[in-house]
């Protein structure tokens, strides 16, 4: 299937309750309003509460009178925002069909939470495994789809290095900002495969979206001169966030995708064979079951509110 025939198939699916982590900017806000366009209900979360709210805006514009986007501010970095987060999806809806942790960053210096870890290791590892950990019982109702935003950046760094995890070093304290973000993006894709191992009557899936100029890339080009350099010279062949929406969004909801797959955009690959090492897999599930506690879908979806 074509990227245009793919994409163009995906208004003829059913309406969907969705949740879309990271929906405030770049490939996450085209893939908002492609979703939206689509007639599915979308919960948007995001920490920029002007921008995603204006997302939301454009989303419900184009429905009339009904309302289908609601945004949430949450910070995905800690697990008591995450918490926060699900607590509001479970007021929100009992059902989750789709889940798309697409929240991300590329940072020139090492930062770390408000609980300790390294930023890049919470966003896009910790982040994906404990929301879809704490929305399991509301995917279980629902359709049970989980899409994780990943990268062609898991096989090789943006220097050219060939990415393998430091197990001795997951937080990255000796730090190098293109291996701390390729090493969680193989993290990542390593949690995405162990999760089709344990629960696989779910549908799970990574998807490299495209080299894509966002606001991430050329944000952290201006404040490290190399990378601006490097991204001076890729920009003729970066996509357009709105031609990276439309693999995200695909994934979303077509019906029949291959489970437990990596996707470069609209199509199965192969990843790395680090993303293949199961020993791995089954070693950093258990690091980050010590972190964040087991997935259990049989437990009580999060309530409450705040």
């Amino acid at each position: 299937m074509s990227p245009s025939s793919a994409a163009s198939a995906a208004p003829e699916i059913r309406p969907r309750t969705i949740v879309l982590v990271g929906a405030s900017s770049g490939i996450g806000r085209h893939a908002a309003l492609r979703l939206g366009r689509q007639g599915h209900r979308l919960i948007l979360v995001g920490r920029d509460t002007r921008r995603g709210e204006s997302v939301a805006a454009a989303v419900n514009a184009r429905a009339g009178g009904a309302r289908p986007a609601v945004f949430i501010t949450g910070d995905v970095a800690t697990h008591a925002g995450i918490e926060t987060v699900a607590r509001r999806v479970a007021d929100l809806t009992d059902r989750v069909d789709t889940l798309v942790n697409n929240a991300g960053g590329m940072l020139p210096t090492r930062q770390v939470t408000a609980e300790g870890h390294e930023m890049n290791f919470a966003v896009h590892h910790l982040a994906p495994y404990t929301m879809t950990g704490l929305l399991l019982p509301l995917l279980e109702r629902g359709e049970g789809r989980v899409v994780n935003t990943n990268s062609e950046g898991h096989h090789t760094t943006l220097t050219g290095m060939r990415v393998t995890l430091d197990f001795d070093d997951l937080e990255s304290r000796r730090y190098s900002m293109f291996q701390a973000y390729s090493r969680t993006k193989l993290a990542n894709l390593l949690f995405t495969y162990e999760f089709h191992r344990r629960f696989p009557r779910f549908t799970v899936a990574a998807l490299h979206p495209g080299m894509v100029s966002t606001r991430l890339i050329r944000g952290t080009g201006l404040r490290n001169p190399p990378l601006w350099l490097l991204y001076q010279a890729m920009r003729p062949t970066l996509l357009h966030p709105s031609q990276g929406g439309r693999p995200l969004a695909h994934l979303a909801t077509a019906p029949g995708i291959a489970n437990g797959r990596y996707y470069d955009r609209f199509t199965p690959r192969a990843s790395s064979a680090a993303s293949m090492n199961e020993a791995d897999a089954r070693r950093l599930w258990e690091i980050t079951e010590s972190l964040r506690g087991p997935l259990d879908p049989r437990r009580p979806a999060p309530g409450g509110g705040d």
